[in-house]
């Protein structure tokens, strides 16, 4: 049976996963970002012992740069963090909106625990497209919340994590998951809208 002309409407509604402000965040984040390591990057030039009367003076500068270094790339782990746990809840507050819309039986409050969305949907979510950067993208989401660290789960489902390191590079990995998860998103939206089959 054709799908009717307002259903077709809002499914294509409902795959549009934008991440504009998301990523203009980022953009703005990485432009300050730049200038303030392009300014300490002068100063360490520009700096010379010899402009000092007093040694001590010269090391407290120095230590005042790497202090600078410091804060400034801390700033920057924490955007990147921010813009992860983001775009998960981004993306965890749109695949809910769509099952509870489809799904209206289903328990709200399921749609926020990943084994009982799992379990109420009619379709296996492991199935759909890119659904390893939606996992992983959630595994990571959790390993920033809960332990600050790459988690067990993280390790043991995505080999490339190390368990107990660092959770680095986590820009990079936002760019690497963002246009794939927008897949997943569009798959998770084309699943709900499919028509079910017929029950036995």
């Amino acid at each position: 049976m054709a799908m009717p002309p307002l259903v077709k409407l809002l499914e294509s509604w409902d795959r549009r996963f934008e991440t504009e402000e998301l990523d203009e965040f980022r953009d703005l984040v990485a432009a300050s970002i730049g200038r303030q390591r392009k300014s300490i990057g002068h100063d360490e030039a520009s700096c010379s012992e010899l402009q000092f009367d007093d040694e001590n003076d010269f090391q407290n500068y120095t230590m005042h740069l790497e202090d600078r270094w410091y804060f400034t790339n801390e700033v920057q782990r924490l955007a990147d963090e921010l813009a992860i746990v983001a775009l998960f809840k981004q993306l965890e507050l749109h695949t809910k909106r769509v099952a509870k819309k489809r799904f209206p039986s289903v328990n709200a409050e399921q749609l926020f625990n990943f084994a009982a969305l799992k379990k109420a949907m009619p379709f296996k979510l492991e199935s759909l497209q890119c659904f390893g950067a939606f996992d992983e993208l959630r595994l990571i989401n959790n390993a920033v919340k809960h332990e600050g660290k790459v988690s067990k789960e993280l390790a043991s489902s995505f080999p490339s994590w190390k368990v107990g390191e660092d959770l680095a590079e986590l820009g990079a990995v936002y760019t690497r998951l963002q246009p794939e998860v927008t897949r997943y998103v569009q798959a998770f939206v084309a699943a709900c809208y499919a028509p079910l089959p017929p029950k036995a």
